[in-house]
Parts: structure tokens; C-alpha cells; sequence
């Protein structure tokens, strides 16, 4: 890392004044690292049959989201990477993670709506919209009007990507 004070030097020799002060000079911080799927999680894939013999299962297969039963991604209590099929309905009714998801996020460029009931297909009062990188806190959006929240409350998702 360079110091202040040979910032400071080469700022001044480059702008042709003799002294600067090194508090004037700007020293960017590293900026946070992207978010990553860790590399231990466990793959969750409800494609279809057709889809899962057309393409091998890995981390980073299209139409993954990352999900969590506590909000900000916390592990502790499980978190799951998801691979659905393109637009397909996929229900979460017989997982263990049918009404228990708190925070998502879906893999870049996919794009996926969760939905509070399944019968068949997607249904409920409306849906929530998830993209890159996510929501970290499901209980910050409302759902049926206001009535309650989106935690906790998932029961199928659907994704294109």
C-alpha cells in the first residue's frame, strides 16, 4: 500500500505546486466483496426429469436462487441453492422449505417470483419479485395488502433466466 505522504509527493510533483497536504490527498477503501454462494452448500434441484438429464447439477447451473430460513443470509438455521426449471411452477410443498424461507437471492440474470400457495401452479396474494443479489430480509416487504409480511410464507417459486 502507499502511503499519505508519497501520495502526497506525487500529487504535488504532478500538478506543480510544492507541498500538499497528505489529510487533502484521498485514499480509496477496498471495496466489500461480492456476495458467494459458499462452496459447501447443499443443491436443492426440483427441475424437471427432462431438464435434469439435458443438464448436469453444479453451483452455478442457470435458475439457481439461494435461499435461507433466517434473514441476511444467516446459515445457521439452513440455507439451500435452488435449481428450478425455466418458468416452470415449482412447488416447495413436500421440502423442508415450504414457508420458512426469510432471505434470497437469485443467481445473475435470473430473475424468479415466490408465491404463498401452490394448487397445481403458483398462487396466492400476489408475489415477490427477486433478482441479483436479493432480499436479505424478507419481513421488509408486504404481503396480501398489508396484512402481513413475506416472511416465512413461500410455498412455490418461479424462475427465468
Amino acid at each position: 500500500m502507499v502511503s499519505k505522504n508519497i501520495l502526497s509527493f506525487i500529487l504535488a510533483a504532478a500538478v506543480g505546486i510544492s507541498s500538499v497536504s497528505a489529510a487533502a490527498v484521498a485514499v480509496p477503501e477496498a471495496a466489500p466483496a461480492p456476495f458467494v454462494i459458499p462452496d459447501d452448500v447443499e443443491i436443492l434441484d426440483l427441475r424437471t426429469e427432462e431438464d435434469k438429464a439435458l443438464t448436469p447439477l453444479s453451483k452455478r447451473v442457470n435458475g439457481g436462487i439461494y435461499v435461507c430460513k433466517a434473514i441476511n443470509f444467516d446459515a445457521s438455521q439452513g440455507c439451500k441453492l435452488i435449481v428450478t426449471s425455466w418458468g416452470a411452477d415449482t412447488s416447495l410443498l413436500n421440502t423442508d422449505y415450504n414457508n420458512v424461507i426469510s432471505s434470497a437471492g437469485a443467481d445473475a440474470g435470473t430473475t424468479c417470483q415466490f408465491y404463498d400457495a401452490y394448487s397445481g401452479s403458483c398462487t396466492g396474494q400476489g408475489y415477490l419479485y427477486i433478482d441479483n443479489p436479493g432480499i436479505s430480509d424478507f419481513r421488509n416487504f408486504p404481503w396480501n395488502n398489508g396484512a402481513g409480511n413475506w416472511n416465512d410464507i413461500t410455498s412455490c417459486i418461479k424462475c427465468w433466466y
